[in-house]
Order: structure tokens, then sequence, then C-alpha cells
């Protein structure tokens, strides 16, 4: 029962807040702390014993199914936790973005969405979770009701309806292969029609995608992620983009994690491998031009869901041995959760007292907001992984796994390895960029509101700890909940992955200080050489070359459309010239009692006679040529016929 209820909370959270009218309340502190207790508390158990499941009784050939296993359990805590801290966080932002009422509505309503997908239990309860999860964020995105807002969030519905078409596809696809709607977490599917089950796979990679920011799919999100408010963007990127992450190992589960590849869909590891590294190529190389704060996080997030990604592809290629790369895209979604929510809110703090997010413009800020910077510090330590903070861990596992394939895998992942390093090199130029010019540069003459804030900081203040606390204590996380995600997964060797693994090998603490040495060169010589300011030629971007393409398509639709118009003209009027003859030699032979035709002079008949002759010969024609068609003729038994 508790499986249902987690979802339904928010919903009276909604229902009470509307009842409301005139009353300041933070509703969605009080939910999201309500989950928060009553998740840990009652799912607790599945990290040490087995799942548990609800089935909704409906009249119907639909019954809801609800399961929870330590992966959702996982993901349901984090959701909890990242809305409680955005919920102390967002009373005192939105005071300056307005419409406070508004965005509580939508903010518990994406929650109960957000659980839900989380807790389904059968694909077709996610994906309908799915979509009111696209419905209830669409107003996050359009928030500020300006035109940027308008045509962002426009952006994200049309991509997210697509990603929720291609998992409908591929949910009617699987179960035309397996011929079973398939319930979630029951393990490889047997498939009946084995090609049948690789368009479903196809397109679950696609759907998920897409709410994950997959490089080609990504487009919407820096456009969404920059617009929306700031504590809809930290939840946008701490935790919508997860739910991707999230389709995505549930995918992997359809065709089995911990079996050798060269099993069912053997290309699937390999085609999330490459998708996740060029993912984080194509998002931090895009982060180091950018000049608006918000739009480098929301590249960031890009990147480093990349990683993710890439995790996912090499516990699939490594089979049994992939525990270190499944346990660090579960580690990493967990710690991008927590450093990437901290980085949005604290530039949500200067933005709130500068109402600038032009890095250019900012400068020398740390006099004015030393905690924010202090906090603001610990996030950008996370995110570029150094040692002591959390995205250190998660990511020392994920470079464990990929070595582990260049080593014994195909012979490309070698350069995925170093493309490994270099994003890494890109990340660490990228936050020293956006960290300089925002605390440590030169200051600018802007107008600072006065004003305190401490909600604001403690909100930030609530991740540093986690992330210190994680980075601190790498291992922990791995024991207590990764590992028993990952078995539940199927990957039963995840365990002895982890025995005599150490997050403090002098290799891995010293590369990467050397990545961060590197990233610090690379951000000094853009910042000197002007590079960060380049903007690449339409034609070299991936939004260009889309641009390009939809200019291409709308080009030959127009072309299209005249010719279309130009063919459907001659042809009226031919046919209102051969209507027009037509008539008119009907007039004449209805009204003359006679007339020539083909040769033959006809006199006294009328053409209706005529008309009527000529049918009925041509059906006698018709039958005579063709004695198959001729219909037997019968008449009811018991009826008599009279002899004459």
């Amino acid at each position: 029962m508790l499986l249902i209820v987690l979802p339904a909370i928010p919903l009276v959270g909604v229902i009470a807040l509307l009842g409301m009218r005139g009353k300041d309340i933070n509703m969605p502190l009080i939910i999201s702390s309500i989950i928060l207790l009553l998740g840990s508390w009652g799912l607790k158990d599945v990290f040490w014993g087995g799942p548990l499941t609800y089935r909704l009784s409906l009249s119907g050939p639909y019954a809801p199914t609800f399961r929870a296993d330590a992966l959702s359990a996982i993901f349901v805590l984090l959701a909890a936790f990242l809305w409680w801290v955005v919920s102390i966080y967002a009373p005192e932002y939105m005071q300056h973005e307005g419409r406070v009422r508004s965005f509580y509505v939508c903010t518990l309503l994406t929650l109960s969405a957000v659980l839900g997908v989380f807790l389904a239990g059968d694909l077709f309860t996610m994906l309908l979770f799915f979509e009111l999860m696209t419905i209830a964020s669409f107003f996050w995105v359009i928030h500020r009701m300006n035109k940027e807002a308008i045509r962002a969030g426009y952006f994200y519905l049309f991509f997210s309806i697509v990603g929720g078409l291609f998992l409908a596809l591929g949910i009617v696809l699987m179960g035309a292969a397996t011929g079973d709607l398939l319930t979630i977490g029951t393990g490889p599917v047997d498939p009946l029609q084995p090609r049948m089950l690789a368009w479903a796979l196809g397109l679950f990679v696609a759907g998920f995608g897409i709410k994950a920011g997959m490089v080609p799919l990504h487009l919407w999100l820096p456009h969404a992620h920059s617009v929306a408010p700031t504590p809809a963007s930290a939840l946008l990127s701490g935790l919508l983009i997860k739910v991707g992450a999230y389709g995505l190992i549930r995918t992997g589960e359809l065709v089995g994690w911990g079996i050798e590849w060269g099993g069912m869909a053997t290309w699937l590891g390999p085609a999330l491998t490459v998708l996740g590294t060029c993912t984080m190529l194509v998002g931090v190389s895009a982060a180091l031009l950018q000049s608006d704060a918000k739009r480098l996080l929301a590249y960031h997030s890009v990147s480093q869901m990349g990683y993710i990604i890439l995790g996912l592809g090499v516990g699939l290629l490594l089979g049994k041995a992939g525990g270190l790369g499944l346990m660090g895209a579960i580690y990493h979604i967990v710690n991008h959760a927590l450093f990437k929510a901290a980085l949005f809110l604290g530039v949500g703090v200067i933005y709130v007292h500068t109402q600038e997010a032009n890095l250019y413009n900012l400068g020398g800020l740390w006099r004015r907001f030393p905690v924010t910077a202090i906090l603001m510090f610990l996030a950008v330590l996370g995110i570029t992984g150094a040692p002591g903070l959390n995205g250190y861990a998660s990511k020392t596992l994920l470079h464990h796994a990929v070595s582990a394939v260049a080593e014994g895998g195909p012979p490309w992942m070698v350069w995925v390895e170093r493309l490994f390093l270099v994003v890494g090199v890109g990340t660490a130029a990228s936050f020293t960029k956006l960290y300089y010019l925002i605390f440590l540069g030169q200051p600018t003459e802007i107008e600072i509101a006065e004003g305190q804030s401490h909600r604001l900081q403690l909100a930030m203040a609530l991740l540093a700890v986690v992330m210190v606390g994680i980075g601190l204590k790498p291992g922990l996380f791995p024991q207590a909940l990764a590992i028993p995600a990952a078995e539940a997964l199927g990957m039963g060797m995840a365990h002895d992955a982890m025995v005599g693994f150490s997050f403090w090998d002098a290799g891995d603490v010293v590369g990467m200080l050397i990545t961060l040495g590197l990233g610090m060169a690379v951000c000094w010589a853009g910042l000197r050489t002007g590079a960060f300011h380049w903007q690449p030629p339409l034609w070299l971007t991936l939004e260009g070359l889309v641009r390009i393409l939809g200019h291409g398509l709308l080009a030959v639709i127009r072309v299209g459309e005249r010719s279309y118009r130009w063919v459907a003209a001659r042809f009226s009027e031919l046919g209102r010239t051969l209507g027009s003859r037509l008539a008119s030699a009907c007039h004449r032979l209805d009204h003359a009692r006679g007339g020539t035709i083909g040769g033959i002079t006809l006199s006294g008949i009328s053409a209706d006679a005529f008309l009527l002759m000529f049918t009925l010969a041509a059906l006698i024609v018709w039958y005579v040529a063709s004695p198959s068609l001729r219909w037997p003729l019968s008449l009811p038994t018991g009826i008599g016929v009279p002899l004459r």
C-alpha cells in the first residue's frame, strides 16, 4: 500500500494548497518532508530483502502495478531529498520570480509523477507517469511567460512528446516480441521475435535518451534549463533528467545485466558506450563557449549524463565483470544530482542580488557573498572530481570500468578512455572559468541588491554536507546502496567487483590532480587568448545542422506544396472544361429527338432512352463474358412455383 501512497501524497498537497487561498504556506516542504521520512522508513527493507509489489485492482483490461526494489528506493529517496532541499530554497527565491502558488502546484504535481515513474511495476504504468511528468514540468519552463520561455517550453514539450511516442511504440513492439506486457524487474526477456525486440530496445534508448539529454537528442535541454526559475532548473537538471537514466537502466535489465556479451542484443552495450562518449564530449565542448552561467550548467548536465550513459554501456560490455560500470553509473547519478543542484542554487543566489547571469559582467563577488563562494567552491570541486568530494568517488569507479574494457575489449575502447580523460580536463577548465569569472575576477560596476540569503545558503549547505560526507567516505554508498541495487538488477558479482578496491589509490589521486591542473591551465589559456568567446559557424554546431536541415525540409515542403497546387489547378481546369463540354453534349442530346453518335444516326429517341439501352447492353455483355460471376437463382425452400 505504501507504493501507491507515496505518489498520492503530493496530490493531497495540491488539493490542500488550492483550498488554502490567501495563506502563505510552503506546502512542497511539508509534503517532501513526509515523503522523505515515510520513504526512508518504508523502503529500507528492500536493500536486504526482496522487492515490494502492489497491484491496484481495476475493472477492465488494465490494472496498474507498483514495485520497489533497491534501485527504485535509491531514486525515490534521492527525489524526496532534493525536493526537500529545493523547497527550503524556493520561497525566498520565488518572491523575485512571482506566481509562487502556481510554482508550488507544478512542483507537487511533478513530484507525484516522478515518484510514479520510479515505483511503476510495469511499462505501461511507467509511460503513464512519464507523460504526466512532462505536462507538469512544462509549466516550470514557461513560468516567466516571456518569448524566450514560451519558445523553450514548446521546444521541451515537443521533444518530450516525441520521447513518449517512442516509448509507447517500444512497449507495443516489446509486447509483440514477448507476447506479454512486461513487468519491471523480472530480468532478461525471452523474445519470440528477436528482431522485434531489437526495434523495441532501440525505441526505448531513443525515448529515455531524449529525457536524459543524450546527444543528438539533447537540443531541448540547454533552452529549458536556462529559462526556468532556478529552483526548477535545479530539479530539472538534478533529478528529472535522471528519469531518462533510470529508464536506460531498466532497458538494460530487459537484455540482462551480468550476462556475457555475445548473448541477446549485443549492439546495446557498444551503442550506449559510443552515445555516452559523444554526449560527454559535445556537452563539455559547448559548455566551454558559454557566457551565460545557467546555460553553461545546462550543457554540463548533458556532459555529466554522458558519464552515466557511458557507465551503463561499459557495464553491458563487460557482462559479469560489469559491476563497476553499473555501480559507477548509479553512484554518479546520485552525485550529479547533489553537486549540480548546488551549482544551480548558487548561481540563483547571485542572480537574485545582481539580476545578471552573464559571466563576463560579474566578478569579485566573493567579498559580498563569502558563504555562497565557499559553498559554490565545494560544488565545483565535486563536479570536477577533486579528491575528498563526491564526484571523485563515482568518476574513479567509472574510470576503472572504462580502463578494464580498454585493456581487454574492442580496440576502439582505447579512444573512449582517452576521451574520458579529455572530458575531465574540459570539465575542470569550464568550472574554473565559471568560478573565476563570478567570484575571483576583476570586480565590475554592477548594482548589487542588499538583503540576506540565509534560507538560500542553508539549502546549499545541506547539499554540501552530503557531498563532503560522501567524498570522505567514498566506499559507504557502494556497500550500503549500490551493491544491493546492482544485485537486484541481476549483476550477481557486483560485490566481488568491490573486493580489494581502494578509492585512495595513489595513481587515481595523482591522476585526478593532474586533470585539475591541466583544466586550470586550459582555462587560463582560453581567457587569455579569448578562445572562449569563439562562436563556431552554424554548420559546425549540432543545433545549427538541425536548423539547416529544418530550413531545407521546409523549403522542400514549400516547393512540393507549390507543385501540388499547380497540378491541382491544372486538373481542376481540365475537369471543368471536360465537364462543361459533356454537359453541353448531353443537353443537346436531351432536347433533340435524334442525333448522330459514332456515325450512327438516331431518330425519334431521347438521350435518356439511349443511356438506358447502352447500360442494358453493357450488362448483357459483362454477364456473358464473365460466367464465373453469374449468381445462381435460388428460391426459398417451401415455396411452390405453379406450372402453367
